[in-house]
């Protein structure tokens, strides 16, 4: 796992919010999905925000060389603290029998990934951009700490997809 991976610009590549903007700092993913439409990106890459979607968007991956998940992650260190991890495919597990009924969130991006896998829609290249949330619960706003995330993690992807923010 590299810590900023260099996204190469000649595959397609998906850009992922995934989390609830109900639900305080689970909305992280959407939030910079979100800031990221208001950058002009390339034809090859796509934002979508995917919510809480159930492992069925494993279909959509297929049509990607790359994929960045931004999604919040229990970690150490404090609220708003991010990482960037390189997944290697090969280490993804492709038994998804007991997946088939979960939420995104229930079966969490590795299970999405396994569920991808199993079915034949992997990606060759997956990042999980995470940040490690403050508060979780009913609520329309980041916390501070995870809104200033928001921003470094914008700068981040772009960064990793050599574009000027």
């Amino acid at each position: 796992m590299r810590s900023k991976p260099h996204i190469s610009l000649l595959g397609k590549v998906l850009i992922a919010g995934i989390g609830n903007r109900l639900m305080g700092d689970d909305g992280f993913g959407p939030v910079v999905v979100a800031r990221l439409s208001n950058v002009h990106l390339p034809d090859n890459i796509d934002l979508r925000d995917f919510g809480t979607a159930g492992v069925t968007i494993a279909t959509e991956l297929g049509d990607y060389d790359t994929v960045i998940f931004i999604d919040t992650m229990e970690m150490d260190g404090a609220p708003g603290t991010l990482k960037c991890l390189e997944i290697d495919v090969e280490d993804i597990d492709a038994d998804a029998s007991d997946l088939w009924r979960f939420t995104l969130h229930e079966s969490g991006v590795e299970g999405l990934l396994r569920f991808s896998k199993a079915i034949g829609t992997l990606p060759a290249r997956i990042i999980l951009v995470g940040c490690k949330p403050k508060y979780i619960g009913p609520s329309l706003i980041l916390s501070e700490e995870v809104e200033r995330a928001v921003h470094e993690a914008v700068l981040l992807i772009l960064e990793m997809l050599r574009i000027e923010g």
